[in-house]
């Protein structure tokens, strides 16, 4: 036996306990002093590319980000984030930003900012979010650009409308980019299961709150990783010597935090019609007047999935390369989950240098949606 037993050996055990004491105070120790930390820190800068807003609707914003080479990609590329997020995790801060990056590689970049719905928004439909405000949005970044077609790149639910845009409105899309976004929503992930109709009640929720309260679609996604906060507390504490690790992880926290409500009768048709029957995938889906038919998008089309993705796991967005009808289609599994894919550490190396690379070789033809030189 490597180590003699403790039984009936007294001062080993109260050795082994006062070792064991001192770990979990120390321990102890340094959770309080990230905690204080973060209590007094200064709030840190996100989303700091410098952009210009070319359009307003409502609570949004659409933003232009100055180009830093002569002559940008003429293919503009419109990416649209999450609604229950904000956009800044794609721009999150100096060196830790997509944004930042796809700029820099030449490419011409716009920015969808949803806001933040308010009371009076619990009635905008699903319908009005993808055929009326993303639909001019669109609109008025081929006419700042001067292009009759864009690049489309959408993030988790931003994914799935940039799709159903893309399926709805093809004569506009040149070329589509789905990031982590959910389109198979009866996949292996727990959300699929918690959504199921006998498990959540959407109609209650939306009858009584109007909108869904962010702070209630962020309990439930802590839930899904129930121990991520605590490890991600200790992670603070070993680097509260490291300036740069610090503002790192204050950046997170805050994008973390930071979430929105999703207004309410857009989300009962979200939840119903995506979660609960998964109409999308089935062609089913109705927007406005038209059926979602995924076969309509011919453009090329990257679909790229984290292979740690608790919240949108690979097998719900890879299956949009088997519906649509696109010759030029790859799916791009990374290491990460849903959020390091596009702002951790191993972002730049893991998924940004291949997105841009097949970006910059999809963008040199804007004589029609699926041209590219």
């Amino acid at each position: 036996m490597m180590f003699p037993p403790l039984w009936g050996n007294l001062p080993a055990t109260n050795a082994l306990l006062e070792q064991l004491w001192r770990e979990l105070d120390e321990m102890g120790n340094r959770f309080d002093a990230s905690l204080r930390m973060m209590l007094t820190a200064d709030p840190v800068e996100v989303g700091q590319t410098p952009a210009e807003v070319v359009y307003t609707e409502n609570k949004l914003r659409l933003l232009h980000y100055r180009p830093v080479v002569a002559q940008p990609a003429p293919v503009p590329l419109l990416i649209v984030p999450s609604i229950i997020n904000r956009y800044y995790i794609l721009d999150l801060m100096a060196g830790r930003s997509l944004v930042e990056y796809l700029v820099s590689q030449g490419l011409d970049v716009y920015m969808l900012d949803w806001g933040t719905p308010g009371s009076d928004d619990r009635f905008v439909s699903l319908d009005h979010y993808i055929t009326g405000y993303l639909r001019r949005v669109v609109q008025r970044v081929r006419a700042h650009a001067g292009q009759e077609h864009i690049g489309l790149m959408g993030y988790c639910i931003g994914g799935t409308f940039s799709a159903i845009f893309t399926a709805l409105y093809p004569q506009y899309v040149h070329s589509l980019v789905e990031l982590a976004a959910p389109i198979n929503f009866h996949d292996s992930g727990l959300l699929s299961q918690w959504a199921s109709p006998e498990h959540f009640n959407v109609d209650l929720i939306v009858d009584t709150l109007g909108n869904m309260p962010a702070a209630l679609m962020q309990a439930s996604f802590n839930m899904l990783k129930p121990g991520a906060q605590i490890r991600q507390q200790m992670a603070l504490a070993d680097r509260l010597g490291d300036t740069q690790g610090v503002q790192d992880f204050l950046a997170m926290h805050t994008w973390v935090n930071d979430n929105v409500p999703f207004p309410g009768e857009a989300f009962r048709k979200y939840i119903k019609e995506c979660y609960q029957q998964n109409h999308l995938v089935q062609g089913k889906l109705i927007i406005g007047t038209q059926q979602v038919d995924l076969g309509q998008i011919q453009c090329p089309l990257l679909t790229i999935t984290a292979s740690r993705d608790h919240i949108c796991p690979p097998d719900s967005a890879a299956v949009l390369n088997d519906l649509v009808s696109s010759a030029d289609k790859r799916v791009l599994q990374v290491i990460g989950g849903h959020v390091g894919t596009v702002a951790g550490h191993g972002a730049r190396t893991q998924m940004w240098t291949q997105l841009s690379t097949w970006l910059r070789e999809h963008r040199s033809s804007p004589d029609g949606p699926g041209s590219y030189g």
